[in-house]
């Protein structure tokens, strides 16, 4: 699924979470729930990319909910509005993993990776689920009313900073036909 939310690399050490925007910024201070990342990751020596996410009713992803939670410098004001209006980060790829590049690998092999530590991540990260039948899941998002899907190619390599034909954003369409008289 397309989640509607701010793309997010993590990386954490025993003392913090390194977390930035796939633009290079760094997340500031605004997701307080990214705190619990650091112990996961630090034995791991992982590296994952995701998103973070607000949920609106129905468990629909909501930028609009989630654009409340962003730019946030306080750290006092961070923890109210998480209290109001939480997110969870859902992960989608394992670029690092013990210290090892793991970008040149072939995606299912990142993923077959990233399902293993699934039972290491601290509850509010969960992983993305994956489907084989990109025609029903994109039915199933425009039923939902959600933006669309995200098709990979499973052989595909992680290309740092670069679009890549082996990940394609599949909007839904909405139309009515119509005559105008």
């Amino acid at each position: 699924m397309r989640w509607d939310g701010r793309r997010v690399l993590a990386a954490g050490t025993r003392a913090s979470v390194r977390a930035w925007s796939a633009s290079g910024r760094a997340v500031p201070r605004a997701f307080p729930e990214l705190a619990a990342l650091p112990g996961a990751l630090a034995p791991l020596a992982a590296l994952l990319d995701g998103e973070i996410v607000a949920l609106a009713a129905a468990g629909r992803p909501s930028f609009a909910r989630l654009q409340q939670r962003m730019h946030v410098a306080s750290a006092a004001e961070a923890r109210r509005r998480a209290a109001d209006t939480p997110v969870g980060y859902v992960v989608f790829d394992l670029l690092r993993l013990g210290g090892h590049d793991l970008t040149a690998r072939p995606w299912h092999e990142r993923r077959r990776l990233l399902d293993q530590l699934a039972d290491d991540l601290p509850p509010g990260v969960d992983l993305a689920p994956v489907y084989d039948d990109g025609e029903s899941l994109l039915a199933a998002a425009d039923r939902r009313g959600l933006e669309g899907v995200v098709a990979k190619r499973t052989d595909a390599a992680y290309l740092p900073g670069a679009r890549s034909r082996g990940w394609v954003k599949v909007k839904v369409r909405r139309h009515d036909e119509l005559v105008v008289g």
